[in-house]
């Protein structure tokens, strides 16, 4: 396959996560595009390091923001998988130096079925630096999929670590995000995940957070909805041990169906200075609002797909 079609193919991929997929393969900003166990391209520029190799079915990958660098426009990393059968092994590893800051863009569009895409990422966020991580994906429509990453991140003093994950269209298949986060003196986490699981699909979210740094802040959310016989797992833990540290458990989630979701929040606190906190929200559609939609002429499932798209951030 030439590099052309290999393009085209990556473009065709990523229409289902992104309504500009010509401007980031053809754009001048940095980024790397993988297509099934292909590096298609790398880009770098001043202040960013991007290097990648393969093999086999292996990805091996780097980012390195340079110290006090900070990029506007963001650096996007690309996965498509068009065709069936394949298994992607990511090992992948970012690092922020200090006083730098970048935005991250990750499309993952996987339109074939019985795909196993397996991550292994480190994140290291140093001094006064901020990343801001987009993680948007697709799985197709029959629910063949298998996604897995596993990351381990590090916040220095005065880091800023945010991070939004999306699923939310299509089929979800099979999804386990573990995440481990060791935050410093005055550092700051936002995590938020969106899921919309139909059909047999299984959500798992493992999200674990140390607050060991003096005034180290974490704020981690969830947002979802559950419908026909899929079942959503959330097992989010912050643990205060830093002085005057701050925490936040927040899962709002639907249900419709036969679907399950479980909720687990833990809080773990050793210092009487620190404070964690939760809440959690499941059950159906709100009454009132179906009603409102419904006199207004939508039908009980047309209301309630509109509900969901509206809490979790769709057009």
């Amino acid at each position: 396959m030439s590099v052309k079609e290999e393009i085209l193919g990556i473009i065709e991929a990523l229409k289902y996560t992104t309504n500009q997929p010509d401007k980031i393969i053809h754009g001048k900003g940095p980024r790397m595009i993988i297509r099934e166990c292909k590096i298609v391209d790398v880009k770098d520029c001043e202040g960013i390091i991007l290097e990648g190799r393969t093999e086999g079915n292996k990805i091996y990958g780097k980012i390195i923001v340079k110290e006090g660098y900070k990029f506007k426009d963001p650096i996007h990393m690309c996965f498509g998988i068009t065709q069936e059968n394949v298994e992607q092994e990511i090992y992948i590893d970012i690092i922020l130096e200090d006083n730098s800051e970048i935005t991250l863009m990750s499309h993952c569009s996987f339109i074939k079925g019985k795909v196993k895409h397996i991550m292994f990422g480190n994140i290291k966020v140093g001094k006064n630096a901020k990343f801001t991580y987009k993680e948007v994906h697709y799985h197709g429509k029959d629910g063949e999929i298998l996604v897995k990453p596993d990351v381990n991140i590090e916040i220095e003093e005065n880091g800023i670590y945010i991070s939004e994950f999306t699923l939310t269209k299509g089929r979800i298949g099979k999804l386990e995000i573990n995440q481990n986060i060791i935050a410093k003196d005055n550092s700051v986490i936002d995590v938020i995940v969106k899921t919309y699981a139909t059909g047999d699909d299984i959500v798992y979210i493992n999200e674990n957070v140390k607050l060991v740094g003096k005034r180290a802040k974490a704020m981690l959310r969830s947002k979802g909805a559950a419908r026909d016989k899929s079942k959503i797992t959330l097992k989010l833990r912050i643990e205060g041990i830093g002085d005057e540290t701050r925490g936040h458990i927040d899962c709002t989630e639907i249900i419709k169906g036969e679907a399950y979701v479980e909720s687990i929040p833990i809080v773990v606190v050793n210092n009487e200075t620190a404070r964690i906190t939760h809440e959690a929200a499941i059950g159906s559609v709100d009454k009132k609002q179906l009603e409102t939609l419904m006199a207004k002429g939508l039908d009980e499932e047309e209301a309630t797909e509109l509900i969901v798209k509206g809490m979790l951030g769709e057009d």
